[in-house]
This record gives structure tokens, C-alpha cells and sequence, in this order.
């Protein structure tokens, strides 16, 4: 960690440096992270890694033409050559003619997103913390023919990203997250359960690790009942998407549809649908980075204040994301979603949620007289047809079929193949309770989704 006042200080140099060098306007941002994963397999850590990295990035202004050049040096030679060719590249490049400015300054509002206790955990701390879990898994069955073995991955990142440019913005937030994943697995059947936090402290691994257990005994145990997993036929079915897999789908509706990029190149199922009624009326699906519950973020990788974006409400399409460059190109104010400049698919939702019902899972379970409980899923394909946001992919460590509200007997996984569009129009209860999940293209973002029940979903295979 560089800290506030070093970052700020290069940055500020750097840009002025730049504007003394005929950059009419100039950005610079720095990202660094130190990340640590340790991986685990078979109740045994089989790898302990570490990663430190930092980008700066500059972006020149000058008459309308946009030059981007970025470099991991930290040393000043490789950064004034950088800001050199940053300002070579706008001056060979085409005119912009509706990109006249960079963002101007906003006020930040103040949240708390770096935890030492995340910040400063050792490897000493992360094998303590997954050998009671190793623990608590080998004791689950008594039985040698059905033992339960653990695996997956515990990470902790921290990252700060300082933002400077000379049209006065000077922004600067550290951030720290620990995301773990657990996959307990016995011969025949598997559970799965996940936590991801801005504090280690808050890491309930006894919850973790009954719920992945408790999927995972709970197929044993019917296996043992002589109820071993069943082949379903393919067809339609009653089913409830716990959140991890509600989240799998979500990814795959950011990066398909709720960006500015697809939707300006008319591939978004967004395009041409905003103010109409896409979903059923009890979804409501939004981006707002400075709700407490969710991990927030003051402001994005341009230095623009975040604010909330509803996305689709009730139903209905409502706006999409932007970041500076694309809402001028539409003549449009940004939302404030920009990412960092070598994100060439633009910029996409990252603090998103979908907002809670009123039911608990083990009453949406109730609500099925015979349906399928889904896990989680993986493979996903979201690419089929954007338009229609159609999908496939394969269930995953833990799908039970359900009769009669009640858990009967565990299912081989199954292939889905859906438009999310329509299914998202068959919603009938969504859970209370939300949970929070990484987002792959951002470090300091997350999703926060509810379990849904959904009827008629589309089983392929």
C-alpha cells in the first residue's frame, strides 16, 4: 500500500507534467492490489499464493483525440514515457467530435472499505481457519464408505485506486475483500456454499460449512435410503435458484445486456426496450454502490461520483450503464460505471442488486408440489441470443428434486437452456434473504441476489 498521499502526489505530477507537455487535458489512475488465494482439495491446502501488482494508466486530451497508454512501473523514466506515448497515441489519432472534456469534479461521500483484519491476515491465519473446516467435514459421517472430503479456495485482496485529473478531480479509496468457496463432496453427491466480505471477522464458517454439508449429507444419507440420483427427463419444471445460481445468470445479464456498448451496438435485449415491461413485475434490478448492504464504492474508475441506477424496475427496462466517453457519444450523462481504461467492452453495472422478496427459502420449498432445488450452476453460456437473453448451462453441486414441498431424492445435474427474459416473466415468490457474490470484472465490486422460484423453467438435458 502507497497510501493517499504518495498516490495523490505522483498522480497530480503526472498530470501536470502532462499539461506542460500539450496534453490539453490529462488523467491518471493508479490500481494496486496484493492478492493471496490458498487453494484446498481433498480436506488438504495443496497451494498458498501471492500477487502484487499496480497499473497506472494515462489518458490524454487534445484537441477532441483520446490517447490511452498504461504501465505496471513505478519508476519515473517508464512513467514520463508512458504520458509520452499516451500523448503520442491522441495526437496520431481521429478526432472525437462529440468527446470534448474529462469529468469534472464531484464530492465523495465517506464509507468505511478497508479492514486490517482483511488487510493484515497471514497464511498462519487462513490454515487455522480452513483446518476447522477440514475438521468439521471429516467428522460429518461416521461411516469410512461415505466420507465427505473439502475443497476450494480462500482469497483476500487489497487494492487502492487513486484518480487524479486536471480538471480538479483528486480521489483516493482503499479497499480490502475475503472471498471463500466450499465444495464438500462425498462419492456420489456434493453441496456447495460461499461468503464474500470486506471483513474476515464477519466470515461465519460454521455456516459455511453446515450448508455445504447439509447438501451434501442430505444426498448421502438418501443414498443410503437407496434413493441414488435420478436422471430426469428433459422438460419444464417448477424450480428454486438459490442465489449463487441466480448470481451465475445475473453475470451473464450485466455483460449481455445492462452495459452502454451492447446496448449502442444493438445486441442488448435492452435495445429498443427501454420503458417496457421485460420482466415480471416483482423484479426490480439496480446498481447503487452506496447502499451499506451491498460493498460500497464512493466513486468509479474516472473519478465520478456513483450514484444509484435503477436498472429494470418492477418489470420494466429503465437505464442502462454508462461511463463518460459513451454517454457523450449518445449525448447522454454518465452513470458514473466507468471501468478501468483497458476494459474495452465499456463500462457495466458493479455494486448491482436484485431487490429482496418477503418468503425464506424453506417457504418458496413449501410453495412446489414438484419442482427441482438448484444449487448452483456452471458452463454457463449466455451468448445463444442476446436479444432474448437466452442461456445454457449445467446444475451443479447439489440439485434435489422436490415433491410436495419437501427434499426427495438428489437429481443428476442437468442442462438448462432459457431465456431469461421469459423466465424472469414466470417469477412467483423471491426470498428475503440476499446474498453477496464477487464480480468478475471489477476488484471493489459485488452483486447482492435473492434465491427465486420460478415455474415452466426449461430443463434441455
Amino acid at each position: 500500500m502507497l497510501g493517499k498521499d504518495k498516490i495523490i502526489e505522483l498522480l497530480s505530477n503526472l498530470t501536470q507534467e502532462a499539461r506542460k507537455n500539450g496534453a490539453g487535458q490529462a488523467e491518471a489512475l493508479y490500481a494496486g492490489k496484493h492478492a493471496s488465494i490458498a487453494r484446498f482439495a481433498n480436506s488438504k491446502i495443496i497451494q498458498n499464493i501471492k500477487e502484487s501488482d499496480r497499473q497506472i494508466y494515462f489518458m490524454v486530451l487534445l484537441d477532441k483525440k483520446l490517447g490511452i497508454a498504461s504501465t505496471n512501473s513505478l519508476h519515473m523514466d517508464d512513467l514520463r514515457r508512458c504520458l509520452k506515448k499516451a500523448t503520442a497515441i491522441a495526437r496520431e489519432s481521429k478526432p472525437l467530435k462529440f468527446f470534448d472534456s474529462l469529468p469534472e469534479p464531484s464530492e465523495y461521500p465517506n464509507f468505511k472499505t478497508h479492514f486490517p483484519e482483511t488487510a493484515n491476515l497471514t497464511i498462519s491465519d487462513k490454515i487455522k481457519m480452513l483446518e476447522y473446516i477440514f475438521k468439521k467435514t471429516n467428522s460429518a459421517l461416521r461411516t469410512p464408505k461415505l466420507a465427505i472430503k473439502a475443497g476450494g479456495a480462500f482469497s483476500t485482496l487489497e487494492t487502492e485506486i487513486g484518480i487524479v485529473n486536471s480538471n480538479g478531480i483528486m480521489a483516493y479509496q482503499p479497499f480490502t475483500s475475503a472471498h471463500i468457496n466450499l465444495i464438500t463432496s462425498s462419492p456420489n453427491t456434493s453441496g456447495f456454499a460461499c461468503q464474500f466480505e470486506r471483513n474476515t471477522k464477519n466470515i461465519d464458517t460454521d455456516k459455511l460449512i453446515s450448508t455445504a454439508i447439509g447438501k451434501t449429507v442430505a444426498g448421502c444419507r438418501l443414498q443410503v435410503a437407496g434413493k441414488k440420483p435420478k436422471r430426469l427427463k428433459p422438460g419444464k419444471y417448477t424450480v428454486i435458484l438459490e442465489p449463487a445460481a441466480v448470481n451465475e445468470i445475473l453475470e451473464w445479464l450485466v455483460y449481455i445486456g445492462f452495459g452502454a456498448m451492447p446496448y449502442i451496438d444493438g445486441t442488448s435485449f435492452m435495445a429498443g426496450n427501454l420503458g417496457k415491461k421485460i420482466m415480471d413485475k416483482n423484479i426490480t434490478i439496480y446498481d447503487d454502490a452506496s447502499d451499506l448492504s451491498g460493498f460500497p464504492v464512493p466513486f468509479d474508475f474516472e473519478g465520478v461520483s456513483k450514484k444509484r441506477l435503477d436498472i429494470v424496475k418492477n418489470g420494466v427496462a429503465k437505464a442502462i450503464a454508462f461511463d463518460s466517453l459513451l454517454a457523450k457519444k449518445r449525448k447522454k450523462k454518465t452513470t458514473g460505471h466507468a471501468l478501468i481504461p483497458e476494459e474495452i467492452e465499456g463500462p457495466f453495472p458493479s455494486n448491482i442488486f436484485i431487490k429482496e422478496g418477503s418468503h425464506t427459502i424453506d417457504e418458496m420449498a413449501s410453495m412446489v408440489e414438484r419442482g427441482i432445488i438448484v444449487t448452483r450452476f456452471h458452463y454457463v453460456n449466455g451468448l445463444l441470443d442476446t436479444k432474448t437473453a437466452s442461456m445454457t448451462g449445467m446444475t451443479r453441486d447439489g440439485t434435489f428434486h422436490i415433491e410436495d414441498g419437501k427434499i426427495k431424492y438428489p437429481v443428476e445435474d442437468m442442462r438448462f437452456t432459457e431465456s431469461i427474459l421469459e423466465a424472469f416473466s414466470r417469477i412467483e415468490a423471491i426470498s428475503k434473504e440476499r446474498q453477496a457474490f464477487q464480480v468478475s470484472w471489477s476488484d471493489i465490486g459485488a452483486s447482492i441476489v435473492p434465491a427465486l422460484l420460478i415455474r415452466d423453467f426449461n430443463f434441455s438435458g
